[in-house]
């Protein structure tokens, strides 16, 4: 990159005439606000989590609410193979998360429509870039609805046969102050998910989710069950992809704030959401400052549900049918939800 992250950060908000209210940056297409209207309450509530300091958003290294790519999620060893190619990707570690050392959340977008309720942003991404093949330019299209709603429109196009999964990472509270996100009442349409080894990487297994803390078919607060299952040790909580029926008109997921005057729906047509619970937001090494209050962000004081394809998914090719690669004929067309109800 030719800039510092982050540094002069160009920023827009959109808005609805009920008063949703949301502001993106261009540093990584990042919702840096969402403010809903509630009922009985004057003003605004913000739903997201976001920093003190400006600058850091440099620093943060909890991907906050940014746009992720170009593979979100986690890439097995850093490589992959294509038509006999092996791919070796610039991770900085044993295994490539969201993207790489320089995925798309730590680069500069380009604004290229801008109406009052809508944000359109481009970024090109060359190939070779953090290892990935073929020249790659992502459209992302914010637009906020009358009926409260967020919506989010991918569209990769790749002039050669590539993996790609483009997410929003936003963190969410929905008490719209700092504040544990366990009392927070969970719904997530789903009969499996995938269980990971210690490095969060995928087994292979499809694990059913009856019977087990990792059961949100009935609606239940995210701290009733937190911890009671072996499989959620090694990453400290919830942090495991759930497949989904990825139907757009349908949602998979419903969560409401502790006193529950917001709600949320989420919707996707991708065919998994990773259902995270914030378990590294302070850790030895670094601590985030809360906006609202100037306080440290504790663990679980948020929730994520990530739509994307499954983890790891370039090594499980039983699971092909629903893992689309992105080709110059086929590029990738992905939808996300956020809907308000306040």
């Amino acid at each position: 990159m030719t800039e510092q992250y982050s540094q002069n950060p160009k920023l827009e908000t959109i808005k609805n005439q009920n008063g949703l209210t949301v502001t993106i940056m261009d540093w990584g297409a990042t919702i840096i606000s969402i403010k809903v209207p509630v009922k009985g309450e004057e003003t605004p509530r913000e739903v997201l989590l976001g920093v003190k300091d400006p600058a850091e958003w440099n620093s943060q290294p909890c991907y906050f609410n940014a746009t992720i790519g170009r593979f979100a999620n986690r890439i097995a060893h850093s490589e992959f193979t294509i038509d006999g190619k092996e791919y070796k990707l610039n991770s900085g570690a044993e295994h490539c998360l969201h993207g790489g050392v320089n995925g798309f959340d730590k680069r500069r977008f380009t604004l290229v429509n801008k109406t009052e309720n809508s944000l359109t942003y481009t970024v090109h991404s060359p190939d070779g870039d953090m290892g990935f093949p073929g020249n790659y330019d992502l459209t992302v299209t914010y637009t906020v609805s009358e009926d409260n709603a967020l919506n989010v429109q991918y569209l990769g196009k790749c002039d050669a046969t590539c993996w790609s999964c483009i997410t929003n990472h936003a963190y969410f509270n929905l008490n719209g102050y700092n504040s544990s996100a366990l009392n927070h009442t969970l719904w997530i349409d789903s009969k499996a998910f995938l269980p990971l080894d210690s490095t969060s990487i995928p087994t292979g297994e499809v694990k059913e989710v009856a019977g087990t803390a990792f059961d949100f078919n009935t609606p239940k607060t995210v701290g009733q069950d937190f911890l009671k299952d072996d499989l959620m040790k090694d990453a400290l909580g919830y942090d495991h992809p759930y497949l989904i029926e990825g139907n757009p008109e349908k949602p998979f997921a419903r969560m409401e704030s502790d006193d529950h005057k917001v709600k949320m729906e989420v919707y996707t047509d991708y065919p998994a959401v990773q259902f995270y619970s914030a378990n590294y937001l302070k850790t030895s090494d670094y601590e985030i400052i809360a906006r609202d209050d100037g306080k440290v962000y504790a663990n679980q004081s948020a929730l994520c549900l990530e739509p994307e394809f499954y983890p790891d998914c370039p090594h499980m090719p039983q699971f092909a049918d629903v893992n689309k690669m992105v080709t110059p004929q086929e590029p990738l067309n992905k939808f996300i939800c956020y809907k308000f109800d306040c």
